[in-house]
């Protein structure tokens, strides 16, 4: 079962760091420390928005569209219930984090959702167009 889990564990981050290298370089840039934790639970649940098993298909995320997301999340423009559950998925990970660390998880996963949301609004918007 724990090599089950490990399996899926790897093929998720290798995936994630394959079809979305920047999101890989954000969580790496905002989230890297000493011991790894804040990291590790970063990937983790990057890897329950962006993959598992409604992966975003052909939607690549770039630097600029992380970079509006993480601006938009610092203004304050996401949804605090969204921030409540994400702080709460936080929790239930097998990492011991600081309060300071688990507001920087919070705010990477929460600007990830903004720009996978924001790009698929484009998208439909070209859709409905076209």
């Amino acid at each position: 079962m724990i090599q089950d889990f490990q399996s899926v564990a790897e093929h998720d981050v290798s995936w994630l760091a394959i079809k979305q290298p920047s999101v890989m370089r954000l969580l790496e840039s905002e989230l890297a420390s000493r011991d790894g934790d804040a990291l590790a639970a970063g990937l983790e649940l990057a890897c329950r928005v962006i993959g598992g098993r409604t992966p975003l298909g052909d939607l690549r995320l770039d630097h600029r569209a992380l970079a509006a997301g993480m601006a938009a999340v610092r203004n304050g423009r996401c949804d605090r219930a969204m921030v409540r559950s994400l702080r709460d998925q936080i929790d239930e990970l097998p990492v011991v984090l600081t309060a300071q660390e688990q507001d920087a998880v919070a705010t990477v996963i929460a600007a990830v959702i903004w720009a996978v949301l924001d790009a698929s609004m484009r998208d439909l918007d070209d859709a409905l167009v076209a």
